[in-house]
Formats: structure tokens, sequence, C-alpha cells
């Protein structure tokens, strides 16, 4: 079988991504800055990209650059189910899936992918828990936890962070999972009033390696 050239595995790579990720060109070229003519030209295999563009929709595609590039056997494909946006943290006082927040979507094997986003952690204080700084977390969108679990969380009013849930009695402890950093005590009341608010559970860490 001959192999494709490179504007054609382009052309088939970004057919597969534009459709997981359920968007459609006009909007993916106004995500990107780029030009709906530009797109097409690489979307139908008449151009091949620049470099710095393959890296541009790599990355809000959420996959790596040769994922694009390269030529790939259909049963070394992952079935991905869905795109889950990326939030560089956790917004406070605004919706959590609010357009501005997002910086690109991540590919995921999940039912019902809609009910996710992922979350890119900033600081240390969950690393002993395998979530080190600028770690993606995906999060299951869910307005409770159980004790134990790994939670998404507005608190005092404003603040955000990604903790180890953990009730006693009326008093929820946020736990860090490292010995530097205290917990956050909030009272059960507070979850009531939505002075705070459990936003998601994890599920899942992506980490790069160094």
């Amino acid at each position: 079988m001959t192999s494709l050239g490179s504007k054609e595995v382009m052309s088939k790579n970004l057919k597969l991504y534009v459709e997981r990720s359920h968007k459609d060109r006009k909007q993916i070229c106004n995500d990107l800055g780029i030009s709906y003519s530009t797109f097409t030209d690489w979307y139908n295999g008449n151009k091949y990209p620049r470099i710095d563009k393959i890296e541009l929709m790599a990355n809000y595609f959420g996959v790596q650059k040769s994922d694009l590039i390269e030529e790939h056997k259909a049963d070394n494909i992952i079935q991905v189910t869905g795109m889950v946006p990326i939030l560089g943290g956790i917004p406070a006082g605004v919706p959590v899936l609010a357009q501005e927040n997002i910086e690109g979507y991540l590919p995921v094997v999940v039912k019902n992918p809609e009910e996710y986003f992922s979350l890119r952690v900033h600081g240390t204080s969950m690393i002993n828990a395998g979530i080190p700084d600028g770690s993606l977390v995906l999060i299951h969108q869910q307005p409770d936890a159980e004790d134990g679990q790994i939670v998404a969380c507005r608190v005092n009013g404003d603040e955000a962070t990604l903790k180890r849930f953990k009730r006693v009695g009326d008093t929820v402890f946020l736990m860090p999972d490292n010995p530097e950093f205290d917990p956050i005590i909030v009272k059960c009341s507070d979850f009531n009033s939505g002075y705070a608010e459990i936003i998601g559970v994890a599920k899942q860490v992506i980490t790069e390696l160094k």
C-alpha cells in the first residue's frame, strides 16, 4: 500500500481531530485566529501549514505535533469519545467553562464527555497524590463528593483550590497531599449558602515526562 503524501496525511489527521472536537471549521478558525480559506487549504490537502501553525493546532486539539503530521494505522488510534476544554485555572465568580478561560482542548475516552473539563494545576500542594505543578487533571463536573476524593472546590466566596475532601461532623477539611501545606477548613453550612462550592471530582492526571 502506497504511503500518503505529507499534505494528504495532514488533511486526513486534521479532519479526524476536527470531527472529534465537535466544532465546525469556522469556530476553530476564530479560536485559532487563522483565516478560513487557509485552514480549508490544509483541511483539503491543498497546502501544508508552517511548523508554528502545526504546533498551534496540536495544542488546540490537545495532541502531539506528530499526531497531525504522521500517518497512523487505524488499529493504533485510540477511539476518543470527545474533546474537553483545558482551563488554565479554576475561574472564580464566573462560569467554569467561560470561553475566555479555555486555553485548548483535551481528547478523552469517557462516557458523556460534555460533563468533564480539564484543569491545569498550579502549585505543589497535591504532589504526593501524583499531581505535580503544571499537570492536567480531568475533572467530572458534580456538586458533591465522597470522603477521600480529590475535588476542585471554590472556597471563601472566590478562591479556588484542588484538594482531598474530608468531612467530619459539620466541618469539611480540604486536605493537601503535601506536608508543607495546611488544610483548608470550611463549614458545611458554607456549601449550603454558596460561600463554598464543589465544582467537580478529579478522575485522571496527565503529566509530561521530564
